[in-house]
C-alpha cells in the first residue's frame, strides 16, 4: 500500500489570501516589521480597534468589493466577511453606502467577536499548566507510534 500520500489543498473561496491592513496589495505577514500590518489572534480588543483604525483606505465615496484601484476595500471588506460569514450581496447592502469611519468600528467588532472564543479557549489552557502537559506527553507518544510505523513501513 501507500505509506505517503500527497495531501489535496484546500483554497477557501474567501480568505484564501488576506492582504496587509497597511498596504492592500500585500499579504498580510506575522514577520512583516510593523505590527500595525495585521491583526494578531491574539491580540487585545483594544489593539484590535486601533489597528482598524489606522489601516489604510481610500477616498473614494461607498464601499465596494473586486474594484482594482481600491484594494484595500476589498480586503476590509473580506475581512468583515470571514469575521461574519455573510455573502458579499448582503455586506454591500448593509455597508455599502458607509464611510469608513462608520465601517472601521464595526469591522473591529466582528473581528473580536469571532476571535473571542479562540481567546477565550486560549487562556483556559495557558492557565492548566499541567492539562497542557498531559496533552502534549499524549501528543507526543501518539505520533511517535505512527512515526515508527511509517519509518518501518518505508524501509
Amino acid at each position: 500500500g501507500r505509506v505517503l500520500s500527497v495531501p489535496e489543498p484546500y483554497i477557501p473561496p474567501v480568505g484564501a489570501r488576506v492582504m496587509s491592513l497597511q498596504d492592500g496589495t500585500s499579504k498580510m505577514s506575522k514577520s512583516a516589521e510593523n505590527d500595525g500590518s495585521r491583526i494578531n489572534l491574539l491580540d487585545t480588543p483594544k489593539q484590535i480597534e486601533t489597528k482598524f483604525k489606522r489601516a489604510k483606505t481610500d477616498l473614494f465615496e461607498g464601499l465596494e468589493f473586486g474594484n482594482p484601484e481600491r484594494p484595500e476595500a476589498t480586503n476590509l471588506l473580506s475581512l468583515y466577511q470571514l469575521a461574519t460569514g455573510y455573502s458579499k450581496e448582503s455586506i454591500i447592502q448593509e455597508c455599502g453606502s458607509m464611510r469608513w469611519s462608520e465601517f472601521k468600528p464595526k469591522l473591529a467588532d466582528a473581528v473580536i467577536a469571532s476571535l473571542e472564543p479562540l481567546q477565550s479557549r486560549y487562556t483556559e489552557l495557558v492557565d492548566d499548566p499541567a492539562y497542557l502537559d498531559a496533552i502534549l506527553k499524549e501528543g507526543a507518544e501518539k505520533a511517535s507510534e505512527v512515526a515508527d510505523q511509517t519509518v518501518r513501513d518505508v524501509k
